[in-house]
């Protein structure tokens, strides 16, 4: 009898394939169905689809951070030693700290970027306000998580830093007091304060993010991607696959490019000052070469904004990005040669930036109309080269700004100038500007209108409807936190 129901099985049921596939009996069919959904037409655009970013690198991040947790010992008395021999002794060690360091400050960018195209799309209106609290809930994740690994260093600053925080903390009403002991494990900090750091950075804060990312993607599943509509390009003249030639400000642009090529060319040629990079000092030849290489970048750009290709402007932001960098870096480190011309540029670019990031969507991919398509392969194989893109970016930030480690924690001993990382310099010069209690006030009224933003904007919304007042407060509030964030960097 056995020999017989054997016999009438289906031939692919006799195989080993058959059989591994009996050991998980779903409908598979029906899986790909689910799973491939279409996806919206817009999603194409770049600037639709940061979502995926953010996932990429914490990914990177959980990864580096368990290569690094084999060495790192979180004790006051072995903690700054063991980063130490991270950083110099342990091969390739230098290297997985600055690729965990540079994926968390790219993740914070990112999910900030993620939170503006969200919330200038409109995209967190219902019934998508249980979203937009999820992806609040991870961006303070992602604040929290940044400000617990810094700690971990246990070098002068991020000692201290420890040490304003717990403090900023403790004057918050109500829970401030709790909340401050509760950071510090005690009343004073302590031993006790770097294993709480450590245990939120390597246990709490990634499984709570983990989960927040599945209930994040589940909601977007049920609901499905916000639909946006966008006038067709190709409708314009010039479209093809291109800027319509008659976008206002493109050519002003592809001339500000031309005009930054023409400067670099003439740095190379006259410029004086030896460029420092990581320990090496450069010479005048290579100091040359470098600006030579950044005309010929600027200058590849304008050609390519001129006729409006696509890649002119990803290029574009590519350098306007890296000049902001390079103007905070600088102006850290005390090395910049001109100051005054590094924040004119910063300046120019930055405003070219914006003006190319709002008018991003009139640049197609010469993919055909705003079709949804498939989720597998298009976009899947759009997301595997974002991916790859990331981690060659990562890499090359690594080579060129390897984290670097300074002095011991000294609780004797108090900085002359403490600084935060980058991403709190908004609330360290409100901080100054302000003092202690206004400062705490502001920062926990900004936070609660931003977690409230839904029904807030739905009240403006019946106070003045289609005046889209929240695109005027959002404008507000991004451009005073890029203030804020410049001034204290450059001070």
């Amino acid at each position: 009898m056995a020999s017989e129901t054997r016999n009438n099985e289906p031939a692919h049921a006799r195989s080993a394939s058959g059989r591994l596939w009996q050991m998980l009996p779903l409908d598979w069919g029906r899986v790909q169905e689910v799973t491939n959904e279409p996806v919206p037409g817009h999603i194409k655009r770049w600037w639709f689809a940061l979502g995926g970013t953010p996932a990429y690198l914490f990914f990177i991040q959980l990864t580096t951070g368990i290569l690094l947790s084999f060495y790192y010992v979180p004790s006051p008395d072995h903690a700054y030693e063991s980063v130490s021999a991270i950083t110099n002794t342990i091969s390739y060690g230098w290297f997985v700290r600055s690729i965990h360091k540079w994926a968390a400050n790219l993740m914070i960018i990112t999910v900030i970027l993620h939170m503006c195209r969200v919330f200038f799309s409109c995209a967190f209106r219902h019934p998508r306000q249980l979203n937009w609290l999820v992806g609040c809930g991870l961006l303070g994740c992602t604040f929290v998580m940044g400000f617990t690994g810094y700690s971990l260093v246990y070098e002068q600053l991020s000692y201290w830093g420890i040490t304003v925080a717990t403090e900023l903390t403790a004057t918050a009403p109500l829970v401030g007091g709790a909340l401050a002991t509760f950071m510090k494990g005690g009343e004073t900090i302590g031993p006790n304060t770097l294993t709480r750091m450590y245990n939120l950075h390597v246990g709490i804060l990634p499984v709570t993010m983990i989960l927040l990312i599945g209930l994040h993607v589940a909601i977007l599943r049920i609901h499905g991607v916000s639909e946006l509509s966008f006038d067709d390009p190709r409708k314009r003249p010039g479209g093809s696959g291109r800027l319509a030639s008659a976008l206002p400000g493109v050519r002003f642009i592809a001339l500000l490019a031309a005009i930054g090529a023409l400067a670099a060319i003439m740095m190379a040629v006259r410029n004086p000052f030896p460029v420092k990079m990581i320990t090496y000092e450069l010479s005048l030849e290579s100091s040359r070469v470098f600006w030579m290489i950044g005309s010929v970048i600027l200058a590849t750009t304008a050609v390519l904004m001129h006729h409006g290709h696509t890649y002119g402007l990803l290029l574009w932001l590519f350098v306007g990005i890296l000049s902001m960098g390079k103007l905070v870096f600088d102006l850290a480190v005390n090395e910049a040669a001109n100051p005054a011309g590094w924040i004119i540029a910063a300046v120019i670019l930055a405003v070219s930036v914006v003006y190319g990031a709002a008018r991003h969507d009139r640049f197609i991919e010469g993919k055909g109309e705003d079709k949804p398509f498939s989720f597998f392969p298009d976009h899947l194989i759009t997301e595997l080269m974002i991916g790859t893109l990331l981690l060659f970016l990562l890499t090359l930030l690594s080579l060129v700004f390897p984290a670097e480690l300074h002095e011991k924690a000294n609780p004797l001993v108090t900085p002359e100038h403490i600084k935060p990382e980058w991403y709190f310099f908004f609330q360290f010069r409100l901080l100054k500007l302000t003092g202690l209690q206004t400062a705490v006030f502001m920062t926990g009224a900004l936070a609660g209108l931003v977690v409230l933003w839904p029904w807030v904007d739905a009240i403006l919304q019946r106070l003045a409807p289609g005046k889209d007042i929240g695109v005027y407060v959002g404008i507000f509030a991004f451009v005073s936190f890029l203030m804020l964030t410049v001034w204290e960097a450059m001070v």
